[in-house]
Parts: C-alpha cells; structure tokens; sequence
C-alpha cells in the first residue's frame, strides 16, 4: 500500500513538472529613465500599461527605426495605431490562448512577469488581499483574474499584445496586430523632455 501511494506522489510530482513553459529572463519589470536622443517623445491614449508606478502614461520615448533592423522580441512594449502602446506576448506562427488568467503559448505556459492577468500590478493573490472593496474586488477577479480567451494562431506577420494592466486593456491595447502596424519600441521614459 505504501509503496502505491508513494509511486501515486511521485508519478503526481513529475507530471506536474514536466508542464511546459516560456520564460522571458531578459526583460525587465520596469522601464529605464532615457534622454530624447533621437528618440519620438510619446504620451499614450491609455494606462493600460500601468505596473502600479505609471511609468508609461506620459513621455515615452520610442525608438521609430528600431525594427527596421531587428525582429519583434517576447516582452517588447511597442508603439502603435494613435498612440497606443502594450506588450508583446505572442509572435508570429505562434497560438495563444488563456486559460483563468494564464497565457499559453503553443500550450506551454508563460511564466515571465507578463505572463498571467494583472490590475495594477497586483497579480492574483495580492489582489485578493488588497483593500479594494466588495463587489468590485470580485467583480475583477471574475472578468480579468479567471479570463478566458480561446486559441488563436497568429498569421506569419502578426504579434499579440497585451497592456500590462489587464483591468484598462481594451480591444486596442489586447488584440493582434500586423508587423506592418507597429511604429517602432519602447526604449523607456523621459521624465525631463517637455511633454508633446
């Protein structure tokens, strides 16, 4: 008996560790603080980005030639349509559903910072202990936290983006989009350039 219950936990064990996943090591969480240089000084229509420190609601600067000379990455915050701007999720040929709130790439999960839903920079669990009442605490958690979306296969020019903060993405800053569309990267944020 024992020996089946400890084959049942280990044979448990390995399938739980044997989920396929995605990670983003090179990425960062926050934005670096850049000069105008020859970069386009931006202030996004929305705060879909929005981590909790609003980095990225007003003066971003982007890099316009940036994909002239290098491929979209997994992470990247791209700029597009009227100044609208959101992350990199899923590339070209690539499927992605989401399933409770967690991104799938071609069925494996992906685990980098962006890769699950997100208010504010509250992941799940922090939400449920923030101080936000009810029902609204569960209303969001009902909406963005147990989302679902199912598979879409990305054509061979089209990345899917995704705002960082769920809860202000809309079907502007949450979509697919063409490579066609994008109107260069976000290389970070210039506090000290006059806004535009």
């Amino acid at each position: 008996m024992k020996k089946w219950l400890l084959a049942a936990l280990l044979l448990g064990s390995l399938a739980a560790c044997s989920e396929k996943a995605i990670d983003d090591k090179v990425t960062k969480e926050s934005v670096a603080e850049v000069s105008a240089g020859n970069h386009t000084v931006v202030n996004p229509l929305s705060d879909a980005m929005n981590r909790g420190r609003h980095e990225l609601e007003k003066n971003v600067a982007v890099d316009t030639s940036y994909y002239k000379s290098r491929d979209v990455a997994r992470g990247d915050i791209v700029y597009y349509g009227d100044h609208d701007v959101s992350r990199v999720v899923a590339l070209p040929n690539e499927k992605i559903n989401i399933t409770n709130g967690q991104i799938y790439i071609n069925g494996a999960k992906l685990t980098a910072f962006y890769g699950a839903a997100h208010i504010r920079g509250y992941d799940y669990k922090a939400f449920q202990n923030s101080d936000i009442e009810e029902p609204a605490k569960q209303n969001l958690i009902e909406e963005i936290y147990k989302k679902e979306v199912q598979e879409i296969t990305l054509n061979g020019d089209e990345v899917f983006v995704i705002g960082d903060d769920w809860s202000r993405s809309n079907t502007s800053t949450f979509r697919s989009l063409s490579l066609n569309e994008l109107k260069g990267k976000v290389v970070g944020v210039c506090t000290t350039c006059s806004t535009p």
